[in-house]
């Protein structure tokens, strides 16, 4: 199984919990053989017969006669074996517990790392709920086949073994019956692991469809809410709770049918053993001890052997958990992430025949620009005409289909990934807050951000007044996505994260939707002082936000349509020109 190779660092206490194991079974196996030498040979009168693996424990003892002048020896020794089984059991609990808790850990870390290098395409088109999912329950299945079923598979092959071997010592006829009568119970175990296996996958993937749309109703709760979908929502849960229901009663009810079945099986068989047992006693081919003992071993034997039905059964859940934690761990991680250039990003920005699509769906087309190093450029253009495309292949979340951009001469493709997204700064239209501080979240680049450097970025983002009205200023805790805060401040707390350290690249994709006109100006007047030799980036569907910019472009079916200044592209007469007029109209009506 895939998920072994994960044991290392952990198989000192695995092979610990195997000894203890081994251990438990040896004494396990000695006691039923104490119990029959005390009835037939210490308080009977029957001479000693006990298997030559045995024997030596009587002459531990001091002797069949000692042993019988003093019958308390039998008693202590079975009270000290008793004593002992609960020692060995409890260590084999602490080991099982170390090596699984570790082994899980050490899995669930490599996890999160790989998640955290997966490429960004990965994260588009994953479920969250089903990747936590993945994270959580098929994890816990993983831990407790480490921390029990391993050693329960192992357990019942070593019954099978030793159990048919000592059962033979004491009597043929019995071991045979018992033997046969195992046959049915393997059979209707391996039948029914088959058969739970994929039907535990079906389950498994309906649960992963569960938690998604349950994580997608509470990050969508204020959607929710705004538009009075509670119905609708509680709906989709419905079914998918009601799917999820269906398909964890198959799994149900195929487990029902297993335990009831082996039980059926296991019950008939002891029954059976029993008659002959009693028959042989009769007849004088077995002794009592020797019954005693054997029906000790039965019970040993079959309810193991039953339980062979659940570990075999629960090992096809953790096939199924391992595989849907692997099919994470297989994906391919982003590659070139610390391979690379790493030269100044304050050049002119050159976009040569860019063509790119999602899947096979075409977003830019043969795209031709150029972006004036540390100029304020802006973005306009209907939904799909590749705006936030744009922003996205700058950073290289996603790589073009064909074509080059080039920053200061320089193929953004020989650039070291880390390095380029550390200096491009992005604020998206829906800016992600931590559950932090408002301090820790504009300075969320650095591990101590410095106080007066998140104040100035505050400044300049026009979000300073507001965190000072609040009664714990910067030491405000946001809420979870920052639900505390307005859509404005969220913005502009995330401009101010954006303004954080030292980007020669700001892109701005229409992140000044949520605020006021005068607010947009006066953070627009802000950067264009402090900007330097930085490179500014604004997407927007506003022209009050883009007409100051020394360049706009305007896309449209994934070219430019139109490019110039505001003064040009009134000029022109074309959708720029007939966008403002539509908008400036609108304004004008919603003012009278």
């Amino acid at each position: 199984m895939a998920v072994l190779r994960y044991t290392r660092g952990y198989r000192l206490p695995i092979i610990l919990g195997f000894l203890l194991l081994f251990s438990e079974l040896i004494i396990s196996f000695v006691q039923p053989l104490v119990l029959s030498v005390t009835i037939d040979s210490v308080l009977g009168s029957k001479p000693l017969s006990a298997p030559w693996y045995f024997s030596w424990l009587i002459d531990a003892l001091g002797g069949l006669d000692t042993i019988k002048r003093n019958i308390w020896i039998m008693a202590a020794t079975i009270v000290g074996f008793q004593l002992v089984l609960g020692v060995v059991r409890y260590f084999k609990a602490q080991c099982n517990n170390v090596s699984g808790e570790g082994i899980v850990k050490s899995l669930r870390d490599r996890l999160y790392a790989h998640i955290q290098r997966l490429p960004y395409a990965w994260h588009a088109n994953a479920q969250t709920g089903d990747i936590i999912q993945r994270a959580t329950n098929d994890m816990e299945t993983v831990r407790r086949f480490f921390n029990t079923m391993m050693q329960e598979l192992v357990r019942t092959v070593v019954m099978l073994v030793v159990g048919i071997f000592v059962m033979f010592t004491l009597s043929v006829p019995l071991t045979l019956i018992t033997v046969v009568l195992t046959v049915p119970v393997i059979v209707t175990s391996i039948a029914y692991f088959k058969r739970i296996s994929k039907i535990t996958t079906v389950q498994e993937e309906a649960e992963g469809r569960l938690f998604a749309v349950i994580q997608e109703n509470l990050t969508g709760t204020r959607v929710v809410r705004a538009f009075g979908r509670q119905v609708f929502e509680m709906e989709k849960f419905n079914e998918k709770n009601e799917e999820n229901r269906q398909k964890t009663f198959s799994v149900i009810r195929a487990f029902a049918g297993l335990w009831s079945t082996l039980d059926g099986i296991c019950g008939l068989e002891i029954t059976a053993v029993l008659v002959a047992g009693i028959l042989l006693v009769v007849g004088g081919r077995l002794t009592v001890g020797a019954f005693t003992a054997f029906t000790s071993y039965v019970y040993l034997f079959f309810w193991p052997i039953r339980g062979f039905g659940r570990a075999l059964n629960d090992f096809s859940r953790t096939l199924v958990a391992s595989g849907r934690i692997e099919e994470v761990m297989k994906a391919g991680e982003e590659q070139d992430l610390d391979e690379g250039f790493t030269p100044d990003l304050n050049g002119d920005i050159c976009f040569k025949d860019v063509c790119f699509a999602y899947d096979t769906v075409p977003v830019l087309k043969d795209l031709n620009m150029t972006i004036p190093g540390g100029a304020t450029v802006a973005f306009l253009g209907g939904t799909g005409s590749g705006k936030s495309s744009v922003s996205l292949l700058l950073q290289r979340l996603y790589d073009l289909k064909s074509g080059s951009i080039t920053i200061g001469g320089c193929d953004i493709r020989s650039v070291k990934k880390t390095h380029l997204r550390s200096r491009i700064g992005i604020v998206l239209q829906e800016p992600y807050l931590y559950s932090k501080s408002i301090l820790k979240n504009i300075g969320i680049k650095f591990r101590e951000p410095a106080l007066q450097e998140v104040t100035e970025a505050a400044v300049s983002a026009a979000v300073h007044d507001d965190i000072m009205s609040f009664e714990e200023g910067y030491e405000t805790l946001v809420g979870e996505r920052g639900v505390t805060l307005s859509g404005g401040q969220k913005q502009r707390v995330a401009i101010a994260r954006a303004l954080m350290g030292k980007s020669d690249v700001l892109i701005f994709d229409d992140s000044l939707s949520a605020v006021d006109t005068k607010t947009d100006a006066a953070i627009r007047e802000t950067l264009t002082k402090r900007r330097q030799n930085v490179t500014t980036i604004i997407i927007s569907h506003r022209i009050t936000t883009l007409m100051a910019a020394d360049k706009i472009f305007v896309l449209g079916d994934g070219r430019v349509a139109e490019e110039g200044s505001h003064a040009e592209l009134m000029a022109l007469g074309g959708i720029y020109k007939r966008t403002y007029d539509i908008q400036s109209a609108n304004i004008e009506e919603g003012s009278e």
